[in-house]
């Protein structure tokens, strides 16, 4: 049976050990592997006084024990980590628990109960989305029952849920970066410990590579120095990994399912050289290149939906132009622009896409000026696409996420991309329901609840008719957001259109512009009843920048009284 490579390791431990030992005592060990024979030579001549060695497999617990101690004749002793890895291979430590590496680790109860919180809500959101589609409502279920049924269901993953699988690992990833940018910028003792622990800084690392022959074996020393802080990094790779680097030594956290769906989540860790600048810049000018010859070799495909592959091909040529004037930035996943842009261009009008590309080059300029405005002084380190499904955070609309050094410390931007085809256009944001646009969701100053069942007995008794009932709707809306405060409103806002910076591009007017609403600065208007008797509008910027909000039944005249529902429009002039 073939082993796996924990007994591979464990293996060469116990060989080493032994062949040591005898070493030791001046005893041939020629019939060992040459990978054991070398190792041994290695450690021998950095440690030429020792006089007694212990492995892992003499201690109660192997798992928490070094894999060697070594005893020298001046009275210290050294403690010796072994890897045996094929040529081309990364080197791999023992998997952290992923509810417990936060507190191991980086010696923090308080982030790792955050992490532990975000954990369970995605978790519980992975189990109901694998089991409502063989059993139906799960809304009542806990995790417990949620297991029972996908175990049943799912004793190993399929290609049936292997989407579900990828976004929970997604949103572990980004809570974990999140929290680790958070204890990196606070510069938590913690984060250095985590450093010096994780990359076995203490301890003597000996790393012995094998190949198809005999002559392929080498033995090195994984060897980092104490950094200064500012001098580690963080990032981010993948779908599913974090990382800390130092130098072109990184080390990556990938979280993982130990085996099946129910199975406990984990932390794999592997240390591989970081890509140097060149290496990174050569990776784009290839993302640049595949992504020419898509546009070199356009086919038009009549297909449904050209609004939101629009909307999808200008996602993938703002990361286009991104790499275009950051050469050197990092692709988080690479190629992700390409994949996203062959999936939808040859539904998009060969017109459509020319003005499309032509336009889009106008966007980096925008957003650069934006964070220039925000920042001042900011380093651009990587870029992601953002998947729709994969956000559950609905004020977070982001499609395009860049990692920025500021000031020695980390930001992450998300940027909500939009294409329209002109400047006179209006971009529909969320669709809030009546019930919730004046709670805490939005604009959190009151309640519409009441006065849409009143509405609705009016309505069935004949008193109002269709329109008459969204009017008077209207006009409550209106005048509640009439005497709202000025920060109630802002807020409102920024959660109608998203935590998100927008930047959008006119197509047809070949000019892009960016926004930040989170930041608004100069005074909101309200215009009651205003541009017809079922909308109210809100304006700001020197009313440069507005949304309107019409009230709306979510069906025909012909079904009687149904939902009542809100469209909202934001529009901006440029």
């Amino acid at each position: 049976m073939r082993k796996n490579p924990r007994e591979i390791g464990d293996e060469h431990v116990y060989l080493v050990h032994q062949a040591l030992t005898l070493s030791i005592g001046k005893e041939a060990i020629s019939d060992f592997p040459k990978t054991v024979r070398e190792t041994v030579l290695y450690l021998k001549s950095l440690y030429p006084n020792i006089i007694t060695a212990t492995s892992k497999f003499d201690e109660k617990n192997t798992n928490a024990a070094k894999d060697l101690t070594l005893y020298l004749d001046d009275g210290t002793m050294k403690t010796v980590n072994l890897f045996l890895i094929k040529r081309g291979g990364k080197i791999q430590t023992k998997n952290l628990g992923a509810k417990s590496f936060f507190l191991k680790y980086f010696l923090s109860e308080s982030v790792q109960e955050m992490f532990n919180k975000d954990f369970e809500t995605h978790y519980l959101d992975f189990l109901s989305s694998v089991a409502s589609p063989k059993v139906g409502k799960v809304q009542d279920c806990d995790r417990k029952e949620l297991k029972k049924v996908v175990s049943n269901y799912f004793p190993r993953f399929t290609g049936e849920i292997e989407k579900y699988r990828s976004i929970f690992l997604y949103r572990l990833r980004e809570s974990c970066f999140t929290l680790l940018k958070d204890v990196y910028n606070a510069k938590d003792k913690g984060f250095y410990h985590a450093y010096h622990t994780l990359f076995m800084t203490d301890d003597t690392t000996i790393i012995t590579r094998y190949g198809k022959y005999e002559s392929s074996v080498s033995v090195e020393r994984f060897s980092l120095s104490s950094p200064y802080f500012n001098s580690i990094e963080i990032y981010k790779s993948g779908k599913n990994s974090v990382g800390i680097k130092f130098g072109e030594v990184a080390l990556t956290l990938r979280f993982k399912f130990e085996s099946g769906p129910t199975s406990s989540i984990k932390l794999a860790v592997s240390y591989d050289t970081f890509p140097s600048e060149d290496e990174t810049e050569a990776t784009n000018k290839r993302t640049i290149r595949k992504m020419s010859s898509l546009f070199d070799n356009h086919q038009y495909e009549k297909g449904k939906n050209q609004s939101n592959a629009v909307g999808k091909c200008h996602e993938a040529i703002t990361y286009y132009y991104f790499l275009q004037y950051f050469p050197n930035i990092a692709q988080v996943e690479p190629n992700e622009c390409v994949d996203l842009m062959d999936k939808y261009y040859n539904i998009v009008k060969p017109e459509i896409l020319t003005d499309l590309f032509k336009a889009t080059s106008t966007i980096v300029p925008a957003i650069r000026e934006k964070l220039y405005e925000k920042y001042h002084d900011y380093e651009i380190e990587s870029i992601e696409l953002v998947p729709d499904s994969y956000i559950k955070d609905k004020l977070d609309t982001g499609d395009l996420k860049l990692i920025l050094r500021v000031n020695k410390a980390y930001e992450v931007e998300s940027i909500s991309l939009k294409a329209l085809a002109k400047k006179n256009s209006k971009l529909t944001t969320k669709n809030p329901g009546i019930g919730s646009i004046l709670g805490p969701t939005y604009f959190n100053v009151g309640s519409l609840t009441p006065l849409v069942e009143e509405v609705k007995g009016r309505f069935l008794g004949g008193e109002l008719d269709h329109r008459t009932s969204l009017e008077v709707l209207a006009n409550e809306l209106g005048a509640q957001l009439k005497v709202a405060s000025q920060d109630h409103l802002k807020q409102g806002i920024e959660n109608l259109l998203g935590r998100a910076m927008m930047a959008i591009t006119f197509y047809k007017d070949n000019v892009s512009v960016c926004k930040e609403h989170s930041q608004i600065a100069s005074v909101v208007n309200v215009y009651v009843r205003t541009p017809t008797a079922i909308q109210n509008t809100l304006s700001w910027n020197g009313d440069l920048e507005s949304i309107s909000i019409r009230v709306k039944f979510s069906k025909g005249h012909k079904y009687g009284w149904s939902t009542i529902k809100l469209t909202s429009e934001y529009s901006v002039n440029v």
